[in-house]
């Protein structure tokens, strides 16, 4: 079996390419990083060392890479593909789409052999943005073809992958946290249906919904609110009395959230969040406030981690103060380094908080939530400080 995973950074290596070497299939790469691809090319290995209570390291071997721009290389490997998947994050997808509805193209001309397409990123059913993107423009033949063919499985994706400094053999090599989580939907597969270490589900929404709210949202405010008080990493923020109880009261928020609407047992939801506060203190990971909490903009979008569990509070009438200080707080990421916080300030400088907000959230500037945000963020301005 063949595989093709679009993003050879440290997910594309450390998750996803990593489980699918291990199931046994023939992994490239591809990437728009000449540093990564002509690596991986010479290599053709790296180490994966899962950062727990002690290092465990494993080799991932024959693997190979394809850049970005090179279309015949491109072509070659999406003909004989058995899969195809993606991690380059969720405002990527559409133009990978119209990437990939050329190359599926050119593959059907000659191989009409079933394949899956998943899209693994940290968005609410990627893949039906990926599958939008390669449907834009496409003639009825490819759309006929792709109906037939091809599998567009939904997935929830969760493991922490730190840019943590540690020793390594090769440049290429990555390290990870010993927890990992792949869920796929089980109806949409093709052919794709044994994937070691992935679990196929028949209903994927409570799964995409519980790892963004809980994983992806108490993470970035975790970020911010460290940020705020001057901590470097996220197991020492989520240490301080203040954050750590935001934290417990956001997955309480969540969790009661979560239940009502998919029906699932709220004890099991604790014991998730439990779980993932645990991940959060691991100090071996050394993640960086930096990196969990960069791109403001995209973390506080309409159906993003922060704002689609508080819209969700909203319309279950469920308290909602500790999604509220998350979302003011990444309001407040104020990072030179990281182009989007900066955006942020400048709205927020340029249009006042109120218009600010409701541009970047995308919603009605009169909304109730809107004036919510707006009240927490005078709030968290003076209470969380270093």
């Amino acid at each position: 079996m063949k595989a093709v995973h679009f993003g050879a950074g440290n997910i594309g290596r450390g998750f996803i390419g990593y489980l699918l070497s291990k199931s046994g299939y023939e992994v490239t790469f591809v990437d728009i990083s000449d540093f990564l691809v002509n690596a991986i090319n010479e290599y053709k290995k790296y180490t994966v060392i899962t950062l727990s209570t002690s290092e465990n390291k494993e080799k991932i071997e024959g693997v190979k890479a394809v850049h970005l721009h090179e279309m015949a290389g491109l072509e070659a490997v999406v003909k004989e593909a058995d899969l195809i998947t993606t991690s380059i994050g969720a405002n990527n997808l559409k133009s990978t789409g119209g990437l990939l509805k050329t190359l599926l193209e050119k593959r059907f001309e000659t191989n009409k052999k079933e394949l899956d397409i998943i899209a693994c990123e940290n968005a609410l059913m990627a893949t039906d943005i990926l599958k939008d993107g390669i449907l834009e423009g496409a003639s009825d033949e490819l759309k006929a073809n792709l109906d037939k063919y091809v599998g567009f499985p939904n997935s929830a994706v969760d493991r922490i992958v730190p840019n943590v400094d540690i020793e390594k053999e090769l440049p290429i090599d990555v390290a990870v946290e010993d927890f990992y989580e792949w869920d796929i939907e089980k109806n949409k597969v093709k052919v794709n249906g044994n994937v070691n270490g992935a679990e196929y589900v028949d209903n994927l929404g409570p799964y995409l919904e519980r790892k963004l709210f809980l994983l992806n949202g108490a993470h970035a405010t975790t970020a911010y609110l460290g940020d705020l008080k001057g901590y470097k990493y996220i197991h020492e923020a989520i240490q301080d009395e203040a954050i750590k109880n935001v934290i417990v009261g956001f997955h309480a928020e969540a969790v009661k959230a979560l239940s009502e609407k998919h029906k699932i047992d709220i004890e099991a939801l604790t014991a998730y969040s439990k779980k993932l506060i645990g991940r959060f203190e691991n100090t071996y990971l050394k993640d960086e406030v930096f990196r969990v909490g960069r791109d403001p903009i995209r973390k506080l979008s309409g159906n993003d981690r922060l704002i689609t569990p508080l819209r969700l509070c909203y319309e279950l009438n469920i308290e909602r103060e500790n999604i509220l200080t998350g979302i003011a707080a990444g309001l407040l990421f104020d990072y030179a380094e990281d182009e989007k916080s900066q955006e942020v300030q400048s709205n927020i400088k340029a249009n006042g908080i109120k218009k600010a907000v409701a541009d970047i959230t995308s919603l009605d500037i009169d909304s109730p939530l809107v004036d919510a945000i707006v009240s927490k963020y005078e709030e968290v301005k003076t209470s969380f400080t270093k």
